[in-house]
């Protein structure tokens, strides 16, 4: 993947950094400002790799158009699945930019982990300072995981309160 963006010109600008692609681990985000520019990037990384003896598994990548206007129709130049979202390192990224279905995705993912703690919020041995910090930490860090990167409107921030709530009425175990 290094030798791929190498000298590669193209890319998009955040601030006044040029961004050609996201690594982790095994995972690639390539950017690009337009199709063609991605058509020659993937096909640049493609040809580097089959030197290397690799091949793109193209049931596994995924191109997403980002497009303020909302006028830009993908083709299917690429031969690639053009998808409007998709799970990258455990975070779902939309193109328009909503996290609405990350939130309600991970309030799910929380709730889950409420119900399964059921038989710790019903013992009473437990103190409530105790129960507490299990929220804080265990269950708070699930829905929280990626919040950094979300763009919240009004709607979502109001859905998150009342799910907070829920959770300390559930470990209150307050109907």
């Amino acid at each position: 993947m290094r030798r791929t963006c190498e000298n590669w010109e193209g890319g998009i600008t955040v601030g006044d950094v040029k961004i050609t692609n996201m690594r982790y681990a095994d995972d690639t985000t390539l950017l690009a400002a337009n199709e063609s520019e991605m058509v020659a990037l993937l096909d640049r990384m493609e040809r580097i790799s089959k030197k290397m003896g690799l091949s793109i598994n193209k049931s596994k990548t995924k191109v997403m158009v980002v497009d303020r206007s909302g006028k830009l129709e993908p083709t299917s130049a690429l031969d690639l699945e053009i998808v409007d979202n998709f799970n990258y390192l455990g975070s779902n990224i939309s193109n328009n930019g909503s996290c609405e279905k990350e939130v309600r995705r991970r309030i799910g993912m929380t709730k889950s982990a409420m119900t399964q703690l059921g038989k710790i919020w019903r013992d009473r041995s437990i103190s409530v300072k105790t129960k507490t910090k299990l929220v804080r930490t265990l269950v708070f860090s699930i829905f929280s995981y990626g919040a950094e990167t979300w763009s919240l409107k009004s709607a979502d921030r109001r859905r998150i309160d009342a799910f907070e709530m829920w959770c300390w009425r559930k470990m209150l175990r307050i109907p």
